[in-house]
C-alpha cells in the first residue's frame, strides 16, 4: 500500500498553518496546498521556504478572502470590496442549479485570470513553483478548465488528473460509509458532530477495502483552531481531529511496521 497524504488549506489562518507545519514536521503529512490570496500568505510562505523538501502545492481559493488579480477584471468573482463571494452564498443562488448558470456565475476567462495571479504569487512568495494545482471547495467546469489550462502551460500537474492516471482511491469515499455523513455527500457543519468525527477509525476499519488498491489518498484538513477560522470556514473543529489523525503514534507505527510507502506529489512528476 502506498499513501499519498494531503492536508488542504495551508495559509487560511495562522492556527491552521501552524497545525499543518506540525503535521509535516512530526506526523505523516507529505503534501499541502497553499492559499496565496490570504493576507497572511507572506507569513505562511516563510515556512515553505524553510522546508524545501516538503511538498507544497497551491489550493486555488475563489471563495474567501481578497482576490489577487485586479478586481475590475473579475467582477463575477468578487464583491464591491474585492473579496470573494462565499461558497455558501454561491450554492444558494438560483443559477447554481444548472451547469449553464454555474458558468455564468464563474466565467472561465475571469477564473483563469485569478488562478494565474494566485499561481504567480506562489512563486513570488515561495521562490519555487508549486508541486501541484488543486481546487478548493466548489468546483465547476469553468474552474476545472482553468486549472487544466494552467497545468498545461506550466507543467505543474492538476491533482484530479494525477488521481485518475494512477487510480488513487480517496479514503473518504468507501462503500456504504461516507466520510461526511452515512446518507449523503454533505459536509458536517454541526460542531459537535465535527468533534466526534474519527478519520483514523474510518481508515483502520476499512483496511481490507483499501488493500485492493496500490494507491490510497489520505486527504484531510489538519490544523489548530483560531477565531479567524470560525469566521471563514464551516470546516472548523474537525480540523483538530484531522491533525490528530496525521500526528497519531498509531499511524506512524502502522506505516513503519507494514513498510507503507508515504508519497507526495513530488513522486508523480
Amino acid at each position: 500500500m502506498k499513501l499519498l497524504v494531503k492536508g488542504d488549506d495551508y495559509g487560511i489562518t495562522k492556527a491552521v498553518t501552524l497545525g499543518i507545519i506540525d503535521a509535516f514536521d512530526n506526523g505523516i503529512l507529505t503534501s499541502s496546498g497553499m492559499f496565496t490570496n490570504m493576507e497572511i500568505a507572506p507569513w505562511a510562505a516563510q515556512f515553505v521556504k524553510e522546508r524545501p523538501s516538503c511538498c507544497f502545492g497551491i489550493d486555488f481559493n475563489l471563495v474567501c478572502g481578497p482576490c489577487v488579480a485586479n478586481p475590475h477584471l473579475i467582477p463575477h468573482l468578487v464583491d464591491q470590496n474585492g473579496r470573494f463571494i462565499s461558497s455558501k452564498k454561491r450554492v444558494n443562488e438560483e443559477k447554481w442549479n444548472t451547469l449553464e448558470g454555474q458558468e455564468e456565475l464563474l466565467p472561465y476567462e475571469e477564473v483563469y485570470i485569478e488562478v494565474k495571479a494566485q499561481y504567480n504569487r506562489f512563486i513570488e512568495l515561495c521562490n519555487r513553483k508549486p508541486a501541484y494545482l488543486c481546487g478548493h471547495s466548489i468546483q465547476t467546469k469553468s474552474m476545472e478548465k482553468a486549472y487544466r489550462t494552467l497545468s498545461e502551460e506550466t507543467g505543474v500537474p492538476f491533482c484530479d488528473d494525477v488521481y485518475r492516471k494512477y487510480n488513487i482511491i480517496d479514503f473518504r469515499y468507501i462503500p456504504k460509509i461516507n466520510y461526511y455523513t452515512e446518507k449523503e455527500n454533505k459536509k458536517i457543519t454541526d460542531v459537535i458532530l465535527q468533534l466526534n468525527r474519527n478519520p483514523m477509525k474510518i481508515f483502520f476499519d476499512n483496511l481490507d477495502y483499501y488493500s485492493r488498491f496500490e494507491y490510497i489518498l489520505l486527504v484531510c484538513h489538519p490544523g489548530y483552531l483560531d477565531a479567524e477560522l470560525l469566521k471563514l470556514s464551516s470546516c472548523s473543529i474537525e480540523r483538530i481531529r484531522d491533525l490528530e489523525f496525521f500526528l497519531a503514534p498509531e499511524m506512524k507505527d502502522f506505516v513503519k511496521e507494514n513498510d507503507i510507502e508515504l508519497l507526495s506529489f513530488f513522486d508523480f512528476q
